[in-house]
């Protein structure tokens, strides 16, 4: 089995590490933001790096039962670093990735990790992949996500790191798994459908999910679909749910849940959108919220009222972006934002 490192990608050169890589190395492993979330003592000095790469010298490939370092390069400067332990039959491989500071947010971590991953599966075999992480570090459960990992457990004081048992994070896919993840619809959809949702499609939606780490701002859907059944009590009034399905070229793809305009509620409501983790970044979120404010124009609403979740990677910009405003007022801890319809965003 021939190595394919180096190994080339839109953006980034991967190779095997070498003990001439130690200093560059040591520098971003000992910065304190870096190590927060791994698993290294500090200070982590040159020659701790020399040590951890000497055994890559004499090879070029991956190897079975040990961990491989390999180098991320953007333009000839080394930006970090993807890795991976392979178990002895070389059938399960844990990966791991780490980006000097000036290098976060490009998505080299992302593009980096699923060259290596396509290693993995295509070249070498792997049945299983998989990552373990601090549950805080949100920013790398999203790097995993984007290159098809799922989240399977959180398993509580699991992890000795750095003089205490802490939480530890598992994400992984199986080879076939992560075929039909890369495999996935792309690019906009040619039609986009709302569905009221009835006795015979509720299960296929009831099926949709977020990425794990989006859970924080939108309800999976066996919470909206209790809080349907079991409607909140606002202003002395249940609130009245309506839900459709979001059908995408005729696959279900996102969800979108209102609470009626009624007497006691003057405003119509929008109480969940949720785009399946598969479908994201086709445009369906937008495809959505313009068909269901055609169809609230059409009722002869005037305004379209949200709330949603504040933190990085929360939903925010996505709203203010289609004309949202933040009205000031919170709500169950919430920002409450309001859409004039009759205004074009």
């Amino acid at each position: 089995m021939s190595s394919p490192y180096p190994r080339r990608t839109d953006r980034l050169l991967l190779r095997i590490m070498r003990t001439g890589d130690a200093a560059a190395f040591a520098a971003y492993r000992d910065d304190p933001e870096i190590a927060r979330h791994q698993s290294w003592e500090l200070p982590y000095p040159v020659e701790r790096a020399r040590e951890a790469l000497a055994d890559q010298d004499g090879r070029d490939d991956l190897l079975a039962g040990a961990w491989t370092q390999i180098a991320v390069e953007h333009d000839g400067v080394l930006v970090g670093d993807v890795c991976t332990h392979l178990d002895e039959r070389g059938g399960v491989a844990e990966i791991g990735f780490t980006l000097a500071a000036p290098y976060h947010g490009r998505g080299y971590a992302t593009e980096a990790a699923t060259a290596l991953v396509e290693d993995l599966v295509e070249r070498v075999g792997v049945v299983r992949v998989l990552g373990e992480l601090d549950p805080v570090n949100v920013a790398s459960q999203r790097v995993l996500e984007n290159v098809g990992l799922v989240h399977e457990a959180t398993t509580r004081r699991s992890f000795w790191c750095r003089g205490e048992w802490t939480d530890t994070m598992s994400y992984a896919a199986t080879a076939e798994e992560w075929r039909a993840w890369r495999s996935r619809p792309a690019g906009p959809p040619a039609e986009v459908r709302l569905v009221p949702l009835t006795a015979d499609n509720h299960r296929s939606y009831g099926a949709l999910r977020t990425h794990h780490s989006q859970e924080r701002f939108v309800a999976p859907m066996a919470q909206s679909y209790a809080d349907a059944l079991f409607p909140e009590v606002v202003d002395g009034a249940p609130v009245v749910p309506r839900l459709y399905g979001v059908e995408a070229d005729g696959q279900p793809a996102a969800f979108v849940m209102i609470a009626e305009r009624t007497a006691a509620h003057p405003e119509a409501f929008l109480w969940r959108l949720l785009v399946d983790r598969r479908h994201q970044r086709r445009g369906i979120g937008d495809r959505a919220l313009e068909l269901l404010t055609n169809v609230l124009r059409s009722e002869g609403c005037t305004t379209l009222l949200t709330s949603w979740q504040e933190g990085p990677g929360g939903p925010r910009p996505f709203y203010l972006a289609r004309g949202f405003t933040d009205t000031g007022a919170v709500a169950d801890g919430e920002t409450v934002g309001r859409l004039s319809l009759t205004e074009r965003p």
